[in-house]
């Protein structure tokens, strides 16, 4: 684009940001593209956080090194989740009630941010519920071609 050139410019939309954010701690949690908001979350300031970043092979893993950066300056912890999960949810889905326990066992006091495709997006949702996270602690954006 040559400079001078007249831009119209509109946004940011959209309300998945820490302006609803209730507890201090935070867990976020992405599925493929669904990373580039979950990315934006984590340059922001606050508590302990926790990113857990689900993708088919370590190779899809887009904006590996940037996230790595950043979670290490901010002190998170970031955790990349390689494979491909089926229907259904079997005990040894990552999104599991149980291993979501075992991985952030402070999970109910935590907000949890979670980003990327309906079917993940559902199956986090469902088993945040089950563990008794509060909805309003809850802050879901899905990834779907309209």
């Amino acid at each position: 684009m040559p400079v001078g050139s007249r831009v119209f410019v509109e946004g940011p939309y959209g309300a998945f940001t820490t302006i609803h954010q209730t507890r201090p701690a935070s867990l976020l949690i992405a599925g493929g593209v669904g990373i580039t908001p979950i990315r934006a979350l984590l340059e922001e300031p606050g508590g302990p956080t926790t990113v857990l970043y689900r993708v088919h092979t370590a190779e899809e893993a887009v904006l590996l090194p940037e996230l790595q950066a950043l979670a290490r300056a901010r002190g998170a912890h970031l955790h990349v989740l390689t494979g491909r999960t089926g229907e259904g949810d079997p005990p040894n889905h990552p999104f599991a009630p149980a291993n979501l326990a075992a991985a952030i066992p402070d999970i109910a006091q935590r907000d949890v941010y979670v980003c990327g495709p309906r079917a993940m997006t559902d199956a986090v949702v469902h088993s945040l519920r089950a563990l008794g996270v509060p909805r309003r602690q809850v802050h879901a954006e899905k990834f779907s071609l309209a």
